[in-house]
């Protein structure tokens, strides 16, 4: 696979998957009808073909081994259900439900059927908003089905974000739990009816009927046989390059937007990523990933039609005692999470010593993980193929990923290899490429990319370039021999008396030290150098440090600079719930309680 990669020319990159440019809405956001413009845009490009040749530039482009696939979900279930129809799709341990392929097809035409009914039709947006349940697997595949676009709401959420998301995108039906944790999900809904216009159903999942909405068991039994049976002589009015879920963007810097995600981005990235874990058929999965995040829905939903496999819900939201639970009880070989999730796995296990034994491999992605977080799961969890991947949401999913079985010096240093029939660019401040080996910001031209951000022309048009490629926002460097690390956010970088400082170089650092479970490095206000150093740490149970301890271990390991002049030992750090760890909000806590000085403000 390695061999295949090579530096592309602008001949070559001009023929890579532009399928995103062409959903007609998306495609309108993104055409200039200024000559001027395009002139100038031509200029570019060719400016950065011209650099490329000049030195050995970091952009290539993996071809793959097997063609894109041209498929929508609809189509996908339909060939799961004929290859394996009584096999284990997927388990859902907190609801006690077991459903089999063709189970779970009939539910899912019956629900589409019944949402028909209601007036919706191709290309109108329905809510989703809740924890992974049964009925989370059953909505989404309803709407593939039947052409709709799944808007994916955080449970999460309080009324002011719920609203902002349903008026955002236009959202015409919602499906919903009766409740979630201290969420009472009707009353909200009601309440946000009243200022979201395009809002006609709110439609609740439980025993009771709720004044206001309709109960989803009613509507999933509300259609006729030859109604429910029309649904799958439909599914080539679909097309896999039409707009099939929104993802809203984590919200770990500030207002989310929405991430416009084709059929043929999910199905190709599901399908690429089973192929990189080596994924079979046997390969039970525990999935505590939520399934309205981009990593949850493609690593569990959409990847189990490829290979028949099962996947089983351990508890609605991430639960690290009932994860490892239900891997002991299903057999399960394949988890996952983000580096936080992981941190809380191995405690947990350390506690309670479940048997492990049907685990082979582990996947983490969402935020960077340390090599030493590597060496203990594997100490601790005891399999050896532990995986990295990277992407975005605008990514869909996954850009780069781990090659299972590889050495573990790869998979715990970078974020993986180049993914299949994706093309990668370094740029500096310019937009010319760097050499291989050089930081600058990540760029991403595939099939994968997204559609656009919903109602963003201006937003759109400064992600993803008239020659369609998508700018990550992410410092990374590139090797020739396809991996990728990731240096850390443009926006995190500190600048301390004109040096140029990424957090997770000294994170990884910290992550060393024994007694650290984890590390989180936020900039500082320092009227002299600018900005400098804070590291908040959690430490590993019952361990104890001082700040003098801290820096001792730092002095001649990392540069002066580099030092922690602010140490703060914590419990928990501020996260988004897919495990994200908002730094800005860490920021704004330790200014707060007076850890670190306050930045000025300005007018």
């Amino acid at each position: 696979m390695l061999s295949s990669f090579n530096s592309v020319s602008r001949c070559a990159a001009s023929k890579i998957l532009k399928f995103h440019l062409n959903h007609s809405r998306c495609f309108s956001m993104l055409r200039s009808n200024h000559k001027e413009k395009r002139q100038i845009q031509r200029s570019n490009i060719q400016a950065r073909v011209n650099f490329s040749h000049a030195i050995k530039a970091a952009h290539m482009y993996n071809p793959g081994e097997s063609p894109i696939t041209d498929k929508t979900i609809g189509q996908l279930l339909d060939e799961a259900v004929t290859m394996w129809p009584e096999r284990t799709s997927l388990v859902s341990i907190p609801q006690n439900i077991r459903l089999t392929f063709t189970q779970l097809l009939r539910r899912v035409d019956s629900l589409a059927a019944g949402l028909k009914k209601l007036g919706l039709k191709k290309g109108d947006r329905l809510g989703l908003w809740g924890p992974n349940d049964v009925e989370w697997f059953i909505t989404f595949f309803s709407a593939a089905r039947l052409g709709l676009i799944v808007v994916a709401i955080n449970p999460a959420y309080q009324q002011n974000e719920l609203v902002y998301c349903l008026q955002k995108v236009g959202v015409k039906a919602i499906i919903s739990p009766d409740k979630f944790k201290t969420q009472n999900y009707p009353k909200m809904l009601l309440a946000a009816k009243e200022v979201c216009p395009t809002l006609e159903h709110i439609i609740i999942y439980s025993p009771d009927h709720v004044t206001g909405t309709r109960r989803f068991a009613d509507v999933e039994v509300s259609a006729t046989t030859a109604e429910v049976d029309a649904i799958a002589a439909e599914q080539d009015k679909i097309s896999c390059n039409d707009g099939c879920s929104i993802q809203f963007t984590s919200g770990s810097t500030g207002r989310s937007k929405a991430t416009l995600i084709s059929h043929k981005s999910l199905v190709n990235n599901s399908k690429e990523a089973a192929r990189r874990a080596k994924i079979t058929i046997e390969n039970k999965i525990c999935l505590n990933m939520p399934l309205f995040h981009a990593f949850g829905l493609v690593m569990g939903q959409v990847l189990i039609l490829h290979k028949g496999n099962a996947v089983v819900i351990e508890e609605r939201s991430f639960n690290p005692v009932k994860t490892l639970k239900a891997i002991a009880q299903e057999k399960c070989a394949i988890t996952y999470g983000t580096p936080t999730m992981w941190v809380n796995l191995i405690e947990a296990q350390q506690r309670l010593q479940l048997p492990m034994d049907s685990l082979q491999a582990g996947i983490t992605g969402g935020a960077p993980a340390s090599s030493e977080l590597f060496k203990r799961i594997r100490g601790l969890l005891g399999f050896n193929d532990m995986m990295s991947i990277y992407g975005l949401t605008e990514t869909t999913a996954v850009v780069f990923q781990s090659l299972r079985g590889e050495d573990w010096h790869l998979s715990e240093s970078t974020v993986g290899h180049l993914g299949n029939h994706c093309e990668a660019m370094i740029v500096d401040k310019n937009n010319l490429p760097v050499p291989f080996g050089k930081s600058g910001e990540l760029w991403i031209r595939s099939y994968c990319n997204m559609l656009c951000y919903w109602n963003d022309e201006e937003i759109t048009k400064r992600t993803l370039t008239e020659d369609g490629w998508l700018k990550t926002g992410d410092q990374a460097v590139l090797e020739e021999n396809g991996y990728a690390t990731i240096v850390g956010r443009l926006k995190d970088m500190l600048i301390r008396g004109g040096e140029n400082i990424f957090p997770r170089e000294i994170e990884d650092f910290l992550m060393t030290h024994p007694k650290i479970a984890q590390a989180q490095v936020i900039g500082a206000y320092d009227e002299v150098y600018g900005e400098e150093v804070c590291a908040c740490i959690q430490l590993r149970e019952n361990a104890t440090m001082t700040k003098n301890e801290l820096t001792d271990y730092c002095k001649g390991k990392i540069a002066h600079f580099k030092i922690p002049r602010y140490v703060k030992f914590v419990d928990e750090y501020p996260k988004t719930t897919t495990g994200k760890i908002q730094k800005f909000r860490l920021k704004e806590q330790m200014e707060d309680s007076g850890v670190i000085p306050a930045s000025p403000k300005h007018s």
